[in-house]
């Protein structure tokens, strides 16, 4: 009986995992077209909406939405959506356009726009615009609080960088970091005259007759989309807290309809009547601004010539996005969902984005693996767990007696003493992991990962982990607690 107990958690998760292994999956095995593939992906990658632009031959060949956001609201072509990240490639091509015109110097020192500029100790002279473009700064959010989340203004936080440690000199690695690119538009504030917001809807929004996009979504007001978390898999409404300093970094807001006409001027400027950029300064957005580094002018790059592609992620509070471009086909995708976790992200995006180029250029694309079905899974691992440890400090004192019982026929007393080591270890051992979880998980993304943060990005997978500490600690705190009156035979029978 005791055996079966024991075997019960693994059983339960085994079954579970042939279950979902074995039980028949929705859709084609192969997609063919478009609107099958993002209409069945939806449901197995577990999101509860996005919406899909995309681009052939410079032309917008495809627009589409579906599901809904945070609010329940069915999602349209023309839904405004927070993109993230990606706005650093809006930037981009604003910061290019100034430069074209000699307004903005790139390898200007930044001092030449803000003369307090700077890092801690007084470094930070040598960083030009160039640096910040290009995340060569030798300042990352690795290694430096990146929120900033008080600040009033986009002066206060570039100003917040004079706290930073840089880890490397200027111009010699990538180092990701949003006030970088915050600086950068603070700096395109300077070198232009007017507010950075006005410059990206002057330069790049109106040109291409981009209607629904902003990079001053403060003052949508309670038209401000409202996105969800995940919750192994589940969507919990999140609303955005807008902060106008975020604009030239995280916070732009768009549509599908809108990023269509974004992507389709980049993949084809040569097709526009009146281009923000001519075609030739178009194709600098995806060199690489620094020799050896992967980064163009808001765009990662990845290959060379015909085969070189360009994308950007972007996640911010209920919302995540994947932009991705390929110059030489003049092919691009745009998928923004009204979801954030760091799994869909690392995961469903890419694939949801590759598939889609797939089908576009070879005619199908096969099923991705179901993001949906790890969750589900997930979630019964956690909930087993978490029985089995709230069992264990129900049963302390029984436990404990029969530790006793044990020691007592035995004649010795080494169970006893082992017992409490371990007890006391395994305190130890979750305050630890509780504790170093942050350092972890910021090694592991190569960004500043706090509790908070990770229960922002990934609520589900957090809590259980911070109550997998929680209740290994007060399992084991009664289990001292009995020992303790075993040990003085106080344990009753």
């Amino acid at each position: 009986m005791k055996l079966i107990r024991r075997a019960m958690p693994g059983v339960v998760i085994a079954a579970a995992a042939v279950l979902l292994l074995y039980l028949p999956d929705i859709g084609p095995e192969r997609y063919t077209d478009l609107a099958t593939f993002f209409r069945v992906e939806r449901r197995r990658q577990a999101y509860s909406g996005y919406v899909v632009a995309a681009v052939e031959k410079g032309s917008v060949l495809y627009l589409d939405a579906f599901g809904t956001d945070g609010s329940g609201k069915e999602l349209t072509v023309d839904s405004p959506l927070f993109i993230g990240a990606a706005s650093k490639s809006m930037a981009g091509a604003a910061a290019l356009s100034l430069a074209r015109e000699r307004r903005l110097d790139i390898d200007r020192p930044v001092r030449a726009y803000l003369p307090w500029f700077g890092f801690a100790e007084g470094a930070g002279a040598e960083v030009t615009a160039r640096h910040l473009l290009s995340h060569t700064s030798g300042v990352s959010d690795a290694d430096f609080d990146d929120a900033h989340d008080f600040a009033p203004d986009l002066e206060a936080a570039v100003r917040s960088l004079s706290t930073a440690r840089p880890a490397a000199a200027p111009g010699s690695s990538f180092r990701y970091l949003d006030t970088g690119y915050e600086a950068l538009g603070l700096v395109m504030e300077k070198a232009a005259g007017k507010a950075y917001p006005d410059i990206v809807a002057e330069r790049l929004f109106k040109p291409l007759g981009m209607r629904r996009s902003t990079a001053r979504p403060e003052g949508l007001g309670v038209a401000a989309p409202l996105g969800n978390a995940c919750f192994f898999g589940l969507g919990l409404p999140r609303a955005v807290t807008t902060r106008p300093f975020e604009a030239p970094s995280t916070s732009v807001v768009s549509t599908a309809t809108d990023l269509g006409l974004y992507l389709a001027f980049l993949a084809g400027p040569e097709k526009q009547k009146r281009p923000p950029l001519p075609p030739q300064a178009v194709r600098l957005l995806f060199e690489p601004l620094e020799p050896g580094i992967g980064y163009g002018w808001g765009w990662y790059l990845e290959g060379e010539c015909a085969a070189r592609a360009a994308f950007h992620d972007g996640s911010l509070e209920g919302f995540s996005s994947r932009l991705a471009l390929w110059p030489a086909q003049g092919s691009a995708i745009a998928v923004v969902a009204a979801q954030n976790s760091i799994l869909q992200s690392l995961f469903s995006m890419p694939s949801l984005v590759e598939g889609a180029r797939r089908i576009m250029i070879e005619g199908s694309a096969e099923r991705p693996f179901p993001l949906g079905r790890l969750y589900i899974l997930l979630a019964v691992v956690a909930a087993v767990h978490l029985f089995v440890l709230a069992l264990q400090t129900g049963r302390a004192l029984s436990w404990a007696k029969a530790l006793r019982d044990r020691v007592e026929a035995s004649g010795g007393r080494g169970s006893l003493a082992f017992a409490l080591a371990h007890s006391w270890l395994g305190i130890a051992l979750r305050v630890l992991v509780a504790l170093a979880a942050p350092e972890l998980m910021s090694l592991a993304f190569g960004r500043t990962v706090s509790w908070r943060i990770a229960f922002l990005l990934e609520p589900g997978l957090a809590s259980w982990l911070a109550s997998a500490c929680f209740f290994g600690v007060l399992r084991n705190a009664a289990r001292l607690s009995w020992l303790g009156a075993a040990r003085t035979g106080r344990l009753g029978r």
